[in-house]
Protein backbone atom coordinates (compact mmCIF):
# COMPACT_ATOMS: atom_id res chain seq x y z
CA UNK A 1 0.00 0.00 0.00
CA UNK A 2 2.76 2.27 1.08
CA UNK A 3 4.69 1.76 -2.77
CA UNK A 4 1.75 2.21 -4.31
CA UNK A 5 1.19 5.42 -2.24
CA UNK A 6 4.74 6.50 -3.30
CA UNK A 7 4.13 5.75 -6.65
CA UNK A 8 1.31 7.98 -6.79
CA UNK A 9 2.85 10.96 -4.78
CA UNK A 10 5.62 10.59 -7.16
CA UNK A 11 3.34 10.80 -10.46
CA UNK A 12 1.56 13.75 -8.97
CA UNK A 13 4.83 15.43 -8.84
CA UNK A 14 5.22 14.78 -12.41
CA UNK A 15 2.33 16.04 -13.62
CA UNK A 16 2.37 19.66 -14.06
CA UNK A 17 6.02 18.87 -16.15
CA UNK A 18 4.02 15.76 -18.54
CA UNK A 19 4.06 17.33 -22.26
CA UNK A 20 0.79 17.79 -23.48
CA UNK A 21 -0.58 13.82 -24.66
CA UNK A 22 -0.15 13.45 -28.74
CA UNK A 23 -2.60 13.11 -30.92
CA UNK A 24 -3.61 8.94 -31.24
CA UNK A 25 -3.12 8.24 -27.78
CA UNK A 26 -6.53 7.12 -25.65
CA UNK A 27 -7.44 7.79 -22.28
CA UNK A 28 -8.10 4.15 -21.57
CA UNK A 29 -4.48 3.73 -20.46
CA UNK A 30 -5.14 6.38 -18.00
CA UNK A 31 -8.33 5.23 -16.55
CA UNK A 32 -7.05 3.52 -13.79
CA UNK A 33 -4.98 6.36 -12.83
CA UNK A 34 -7.61 8.97 -13.13
CA UNK A 35 -10.28 6.96 -11.40
CA UNK A 36 -7.38 6.70 -8.63
CA UNK A 37 -6.67 10.78 -8.10
CA UNK A 38 -10.89 11.10 -8.00
CA UNK A 39 -11.53 8.53 -5.33
CA UNK A 40 -8.58 9.51 -3.22
CA UNK A 41 -9.33 12.93 -3.20
CA UNK A 42 -7.38 14.44 -6.17
CA UNK A 43 -10.02 15.75 -8.20
CA UNK A 44 -8.18 19.19 -9.66
CA UNK A 45 -5.40 16.79 -10.58
CA UNK A 46 -7.54 14.28 -12.35
CA UNK A 47 -9.20 17.62 -14.69
CA UNK A 48 -6.10 18.14 -15.47
CA UNK A 49 -4.75 14.92 -16.67
CA UNK A 50 -7.61 14.23 -18.38
CA UNK A 51 -7.36 17.98 -20.58
CA UNK A 52 -4.53 16.43 -22.37
CA UNK A 53 -4.99 16.10 -25.89
CA UNK A 54 -6.70 12.45 -25.82
CA UNK A 55 -8.53 11.01 -28.89
CA UNK A 56 -12.42 11.45 -28.31
CA UNK A 57 -13.93 8.75 -26.47
CA UNK A 58 -17.06 7.73 -24.69
CA UNK A 59 -14.97 7.05 -21.82
CA UNK A 60 -12.76 10.09 -22.02
CA UNK A 61 -16.45 12.20 -22.36
CA UNK A 62 -17.32 10.07 -19.23
CA UNK A 63 -14.09 10.48 -16.98
CA UNK A 64 -14.17 14.30 -17.97
CA UNK A 65 -18.06 15.07 -17.04
CA UNK A 66 -17.63 12.72 -13.81
CA UNK A 67 -14.69 14.79 -12.16
CA UNK A 68 -16.49 18.19 -13.27
CA UNK A 69 -18.94 16.53 -11.55
CA UNK A 70 -17.33 15.74 -8.21
CA UNK A 71 -15.45 19.07 -8.17
CA UNK A 72 -19.17 20.50 -7.97
CA UNK A 73 -18.73 22.54 -11.47
CA UNK A 74 -22.11 21.21 -12.31
CA UNK A 75 -22.97 23.48 -15.34
CA UNK A 76 -20.16 21.96 -16.85
CA UNK A 77 -20.49 18.48 -15.61
CA UNK A 78 -24.34 18.38 -16.72
CA UNK A 79 -23.65 19.18 -21.16
CA UNK A 80 -20.94 16.57 -20.63
CA UNK A 81 -22.63 13.58 -19.11
CA UNK A 82 -25.64 13.96 -21.13
CA UNK A 83 -23.39 13.71 -24.28
CA UNK A 84 -22.09 10.27 -23.73
CA UNK A 85 -23.01 8.48 -26.50
CA UNK A 86 -25.97 5.69 -26.47
CA UNK A 87 -24.26 2.46 -26.44
CA UNK A 88 -21.02 3.61 -24.28
CA UNK A 89 -20.81 1.21 -21.56
CA UNK A 90 -21.06 4.14 -19.52
CA UNK A 91 -24.39 5.41 -20.88
CA UNK A 92 -26.68 3.88 -17.53
CA UNK A 93 -24.43 5.87 -15.43
CA UNK A 94 -24.43 9.14 -17.22
CA UNK A 95 -27.83 8.92 -17.63
CA UNK A 96 -28.62 8.67 -13.51
CA UNK A 97 -25.38 11.31 -12.52
CA UNK A 98 -26.95 13.59 -15.01
CA UNK A 99 -30.38 13.38 -13.40
CA UNK A 100 -29.03 13.86 -10.11
CA UNK A 101 -26.98 17.10 -11.62
CA UNK A 102 -29.85 18.29 -13.23
CA UNK A 103 -32.09 18.21 -10.12
CA UNK A 104 -29.40 20.13 -8.26
CA UNK A 105 -29.76 22.70 -10.83
CA UNK A 106 -33.08 23.24 -10.25
CA UNK A 107 -35.24 21.42 -13.29
CA UNK A 108 -37.07 18.66 -11.28
CA UNK A 109 -38.55 16.96 -14.60
CA UNK A 110 -37.30 13.55 -16.11
CA UNK A 111 -35.12 13.64 -18.86
CA UNK A 112 -36.87 11.27 -21.95
CA UNK A 113 -33.44 9.40 -21.77
CA UNK A 114 -34.45 8.75 -17.93
CA UNK A 115 -38.39 7.91 -18.97
CA UNK A 116 -37.55 5.58 -21.33
CA UNK A 117 -34.88 3.84 -19.89
CA UNK A 118 -35.35 0.04 -20.07
CA UNK A 119 -31.50 -1.55 -18.55
CA UNK A 120 -30.92 -3.09 -15.39
CA UNK A 121 -30.93 -0.29 -13.26
CA UNK A 122 -34.95 -0.22 -13.34
CA UNK A 123 -35.43 0.37 -9.67
CA UNK A 124 -32.79 3.50 -9.25
CA UNK A 125 -34.82 4.58 -12.15
CA UNK A 126 -37.96 4.38 -9.71
CA UNK A 127 -36.10 5.93 -7.28
CA UNK A 128 -34.78 9.07 -9.13
CA UNK A 129 -38.55 9.29 -11.16
CA UNK A 130 -39.76 9.16 -7.57
CA UNK A 131 -37.60 11.72 -6.20
CA UNK A 132 -38.01 14.44 -8.91
CA UNK A 133 -42.09 13.64 -8.41
CA UNK A 134 -41.44 15.03 -4.89
CA UNK A 135 -39.56 17.82 -5.55
CA UNK A 136 -42.13 18.82 -8.03
CA UNK A 137 -45.19 18.22 -5.43
CA UNK A 138 -46.60 15.54 -7.50
CA UNK A 139 -47.55 12.99 -5.57
CA UNK A 140 -49.66 10.75 -7.89
CA UNK A 141 -46.25 10.43 -10.04
CA UNK A 142 -44.56 9.61 -6.93
CA UNK A 143 -47.03 6.50 -6.23
CA UNK A 144 -46.61 5.41 -10.02
CA UNK A 145 -42.50 5.79 -9.37
CA UNK A 146 -42.77 3.89 -6.11
CA UNK A 147 -44.60 0.79 -7.17
CA UNK A 148 -40.77 0.20 -8.28
CA UNK A 149 -39.43 -0.13 -4.82
CA UNK A 150 -38.57 -3.28 -3.56
CA UNK A 151 -36.19 -2.07 -0.55
CA UNK A 152 -34.46 -5.60 -1.02
CA UNK A 153 -30.74 -3.85 -3.10
CA UNK A 154 -28.97 -2.33 0.18
CA UNK A 155 -27.58 0.13 -2.19
CA UNK A 156 -30.63 2.26 -2.66
CA UNK A 157 -33.08 0.69 0.02
CA UNK A 158 -32.26 3.45 2.62
CA UNK A 159 -32.99 6.25 0.15
CA UNK A 160 -36.56 4.95 -1.17
CA UNK A 161 -37.39 4.66 2.86
CA UNK A 162 -36.52 8.18 3.20
CA UNK A 163 -38.25 9.02 0.42
CA UNK A 164 -41.20 6.92 1.29
CA UNK A 165 -41.23 9.00 4.38
CA UNK A 166 -41.32 11.96 3.19
CA UNK A 167 -44.12 11.84 1.08
CA UNK A 168 -45.72 10.24 4.37
CA UNK A 169 -45.22 13.50 6.34
CA UNK A 170 -46.05 15.80 3.12
CA UNK A 171 -49.53 14.40 2.21
CA UNK A 172 -50.34 11.94 4.72
CA UNK A 173 -49.73 13.20 8.08
CA UNK A 174 -51.57 16.21 9.48
CA UNK A 175 -50.25 19.60 8.65
CA UNK A 176 -49.97 22.68 11.13
CA UNK A 177 -52.39 25.37 9.91
CA UNK A 178 -51.26 28.98 9.95
CA UNK A 179 -55.45 29.61 10.12
CA UNK A 180 -56.08 27.48 13.13
CA UNK A 181 -52.81 29.38 14.70
CA UNK A 182 -54.05 32.51 14.02
CA UNK A 183 -57.72 31.40 15.50
CA UNK A 184 -56.32 30.08 18.76
CA UNK A 185 -53.97 33.23 19.38
CA UNK A 186 -57.55 35.30 18.67
CA UNK A 187 -58.97 33.24 21.17
CA UNK A 188 -56.28 33.17 24.23
CA UNK A 189 -53.23 35.77 23.39
CA UNK A 190 -50.00 33.62 22.48
CA UNK A 191 -51.67 30.11 22.05
CA UNK A 192 -51.02 30.28 18.25
CA UNK A 193 -47.21 30.86 18.85
CA UNK A 194 -47.51 27.61 21.38
CA UNK A 195 -49.35 25.32 18.62
CA UNK A 196 -46.54 26.60 16.37
CA UNK A 197 -43.73 25.55 18.95
CA UNK A 198 -42.71 28.65 19.88
CA UNK A 199 -43.47 28.31 23.95
CA UNK A 200 -41.13 30.95 25.18
CA UNK A 201 -42.99 33.78 22.75
CA UNK A 202 -46.25 32.45 23.22
CA UNK A 203 -45.59 32.86 27.14
CA UNK A 204 -44.27 36.86 26.59
CA UNK A 205 -47.15 37.24 24.32
CA UNK A 206 -49.51 36.18 26.75
CA UNK A 207 -48.03 38.46 29.45
CA UNK A 208 -47.67 41.42 27.68
CA UNK A 209 -51.42 41.39 26.31
CA UNK A 210 -52.56 40.44 29.33
CA UNK A 211 -50.70 43.35 31.17
CA UNK A 212 -51.46 45.82 28.74
CA UNK A 213 -55.50 44.47 28.72
CA UNK A 214 -55.41 44.77 32.69
CA UNK A 215 -54.35 48.00 32.81
CA UNK A 216 -56.91 49.48 30.17
CA UNK A 217 -59.23 47.78 32.23
CA UNK A 218 -58.02 49.41 34.53
CA UNK A 219 -58.15 53.35 34.00
CA UNK A 220 -61.14 52.53 31.93
CA UNK A 221 -63.12 51.54 35.28
CA UNK A 222 -61.25 55.02 37.26
CA UNK A 223 -61.26 57.54 34.29
CA UNK A 224 -63.40 56.38 31.87
CA UNK A 225 -63.29 55.67 28.47
CA UNK A 226 -62.41 58.66 27.26
CA UNK A 227 -59.81 59.34 29.34
CA UNK A 228 -55.84 59.14 27.81
CA UNK A 229 -54.85 56.73 30.56
CA UNK A 230 -57.51 54.24 28.93
CA UNK A 231 -56.82 55.06 25.27
CA UNK A 232 -53.05 54.54 25.06
CA UNK A 233 -53.12 50.92 26.86
CA UNK A 234 -56.23 50.37 25.06
CA UNK A 235 -54.54 51.09 21.65
CA UNK A 236 -51.14 49.14 22.90
CA UNK A 237 -53.30 46.20 23.47
CA UNK A 238 -55.14 46.00 20.59
CA UNK A 239 -51.70 46.32 18.63
CA UNK A 240 -50.35 43.30 20.51
CA UNK A 241 -53.67 41.52 20.52
CA UNK A 242 -53.86 41.63 16.80
CA UNK A 243 -50.00 41.60 16.28
CA UNK A 244 -50.46 37.96 17.91
CA UNK A 245 -52.96 36.98 15.79
CA UNK A 246 -51.12 37.50 12.49
CA UNK A 247 -47.30 36.36 14.20
CA UNK A 248 -49.00 33.25 15.02
CA UNK A 249 -49.96 33.09 11.30
CA UNK A 250 -46.51 33.54 9.89
CA UNK A 251 -44.78 31.48 12.80
CA UNK A 252 -46.85 28.55 11.10
CA UNK A 253 -45.96 29.13 7.57
CA UNK A 254 -42.42 29.41 8.47
CA UNK A 255 -42.44 26.63 10.10
CA UNK A 256 -43.96 24.71 7.20
CA UNK A 257 -41.43 26.40 4.78
CA UNK A 258 -38.75 25.29 6.90
CA UNK A 259 -40.01 21.61 6.55
CA UNK A 260 -40.43 21.82 3.14
CA UNK A 261 -37.34 23.02 2.75
CA UNK A 262 -35.35 20.13 4.82
CA UNK A 263 -37.45 17.59 2.63
CA UNK A 264 -35.96 18.89 -0.24
CA UNK A 265 -32.85 19.08 0.48
CA UNK A 266 -33.11 15.39 1.62
CA UNK A 267 -34.60 14.71 -1.72
CA UNK A 268 -31.93 15.72 -3.87
CA UNK A 269 -29.68 14.32 -1.56
CA UNK A 270 -31.31 10.78 -1.45
CA UNK A 271 -31.35 10.80 -5.61
CA UNK A 272 -27.84 11.25 -5.81
CA UNK A 273 -26.07 9.66 -2.66
CA UNK A 274 -26.92 5.92 -3.60
CA UNK A 275 -25.19 6.42 -7.43
CA UNK A 276 -21.63 6.18 -5.77
CA UNK A 277 -22.88 2.54 -4.07
CA UNK A 278 -24.80 1.30 -7.39
CA UNK A 279 -21.70 2.31 -10.09
CA UNK A 280 -18.98 1.36 -7.61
Amino acid sequence: MRRRLSIAAVLLLLLPCLPARSQGTWVSKDYDFAVYLIDNDLKRDAAKLLSGSYNPSDTLTWLRGWTAYQLKQLDTALPILKSVPAGSPFKDRSIFYSTAVSAHLGDYNPSPELETYSGPYAELKGLQLAGLALLRDDPESFRRAAASFSYSDYTIQDAERKLDGIYSSRYEARRKSPWLAAGASALVPGLGKVYAGRLGEGIAAFLLTGAAAAITAEHWIKDGPSDWKTIVPGILCGALYIGNIYGSYVSVSIYNQKIHDEQQTAILYNIHIPLRSVFK
